[in-house]
């Protein structure tokens, strides 16, 4: 049965959560940028101007009878003072900055942006092996007699396995990216390097390989099958003495 490769689900997640992140702060930011920080301080500037028009107009009226012209500006003031429970914010000099480059340009036009690119990235890669070990990447097809090696280096620490073509070319899988690596990788190791690696790509005898494993519970399950013979052999001679 032929392998082939999928992108890994949780990197799949990752991308989506980060691109519909960077998009709210995005959002978040421009609304603030564009709308609330500008009423912020349209609100400051209107409370304060009016405490100041209503503290004059009061001195003025202790002096002398206001007009009706300042009578009404009076009443406006008031209304305007009226809106608010507590003395308006106001915003910060660098609100505005932060809001643009950090929210609006850092999160929503660029960061946006990275979560959908990662994911088309990884689309772009797609590998499949075949039973006959006819190797198939998203662009080409490399028959068994084309696939030269396959370097191991980093498969332990990183992995990452690199398939060598006859004409040289490196054809990366990386395992973190696409499940099914593993199996690919196995495979080949298993052709090129016979006896040195286990069918889910570990070194021979590594105790955390299923075939070690599986060799380990094949023994204890014999030894104990062995035992119970030798115990069941015992007691006949014992019944054979009595």
């Amino acid at each position: 049965m032929a392998i082939e490769t999928t992108i890994r689900r949780s990197l799949t997640i990752k991308n989506v959560i980060v691109s519909l992140v960077c998009l709210g702060f995005g959002l978040w930011g421009w609304y603030d940028y564009s709308v609330a920080i500008p009423q912020e301080r349209a609100d400051f500037l209107a409370f304060t101007e009016a405490e100041k028009t209503k503290s004059e107009l009061e001195a003025s009226a202790r002096v002398s009878p206001l007009s009706d012209a300042d009578r009404q500006r009076f009443r406006d003031a008031e209304t305007v003072l009226g809106r608010f429970t507590e003395k308006p914010a106001e915003p910060a000099a660098y609100d505005d900055e932060i809001q643009l480059w950090v929210y609006i340009v850092g999160c929503g036009v660029l960061g946006t942006p990275l979560g959908i690119w990662s994911q088309w990235r990884l689309t772009r890669k797609r590998f499949r092996l075949d039973d006959d070990g006819t190797l198939h990447t998203k662009t080409a097809t490399y028959p068994p007699d084309q696939l030269s090696d396959i370097d191991m280096s980093k498969w332990m620490e990183k992995s990452i396995a690199a398939i060598v073509t006859a004409g040289g070319e490196r054809i990366d899988l990386d395992d973190y990216h696409y499940k099914g690596v593993e199996d690919i990788v196995a495979v080949l190791a298993a052709r090129f390097y016979p006896g040195q690696w286990t069918s889910d790509a570990r070194p021979i005898g590594d105790p955390k390989s299923r075939d070690t494993k599986k060799a380990l519970a094949e023994a204890e399950a014999a030894a104990e099958a062995s035992g119970l013979d030798a115990s069941k052999d015992g007691d006949g001679d014992a019944s054979q003495r009595g």
